[in-house]
């Protein structure tokens, strides 16, 4: 008899401990389900965050892209104007020819950007602008035979990675080498053809655009 109660107890004890772990086990779950979502929504918040610190303004693309085009230009032009005042035009070409890309690509390492300059009627085959540039000077071109003011231009790719764009026009020193024949003397003509076999920037004037500057920055440059 006395054995028959203690297993009556035994069994109505493990019952009740099955029941509390059951329950125990519930509540388990429950919490985990709660974390995980608070997990979720906390990368949420991250993940728009990351997108929103990447949102950069037009306008802090425009200041940063000039003033290294600006930079740029001022390096090349130096370069170029010694040699000139040493040896002439025939001495600018050899520098152009032997320096602006290997120059170029030094100014894109001090940047950290990407640096080039583009054209319709390239010089250099690596100047050639592809088919976006090419849209683009191609409308400014449209916009200056009407008598309308070309402004710099800023693209973006789904990737977050910048362009900033910006009209290259000729100045009055470059007529010298990039000018009609009344401009550019048959010494000139010479070594640029010896120079540059395709060339294809001649018969400028004064205040034509001449190509553009194109900048591109890498996507986390502004983060910085």
């Amino acid at each position: 008899m006395e054995k028959t109660e203690n297993n009556y107890i035994f069994t109505k004890i493990s019952n009740k401990l099955i029941e509390i772990m059951k329950k125990l086990l519930s509540v388990a779950i429950i919490c985990s389900a709660v974390l995980m979502s608070c997990s979720n929504n906390e990368t949420t918040k991250n993940t728009k965050s990351d997108e929103k610190s990447v949102k950069v303004e037009d306008s802090t693309v425009l200041k940063k892209g000039k003033s290294i085009a600006m930079g740029s230009a001022k390096t090349l032009g130096s370069k170029l104007k010694k040699a000139i005042k040493k040896g002439g035009p025939i001495a600018g070409i050899s520098v152009c020819s032997s320096q602006a890309t290997k120059l170029t690509d030094s100014l894109s390492q001090v940047y950290n950007v990407k640096i080039k300059r583009v054209s319709l009627k390239n010089r250099n085959e690596n100047n050639l602008a592809n088919k976006t540039e090419k849209n683009i000077l191609e409308s400014w071109q449209t916009k200056i035979d009407n008598g309308t003011p070309i402004k710099p231009k800023v693209l973006r790719t789904d990737n977050n990675e910048i362009t900033f764009v910006a009209p290259i026009k000729v100045k009055h020193q470059c007529i010298v080498c990039h000018g009609t024949d009344d401009f550019v003397s048959p010494e000139v003509r010479l070594k640029l053809k010896e120079h540059y076999p395709n060339d294809k920037a001649r018969n400028y004037n004064e205040g034509d655009l001449r190509g553009a500057w194109v900048i591109t920055f890498p996507k986390d440059y502004f983060k910085k």
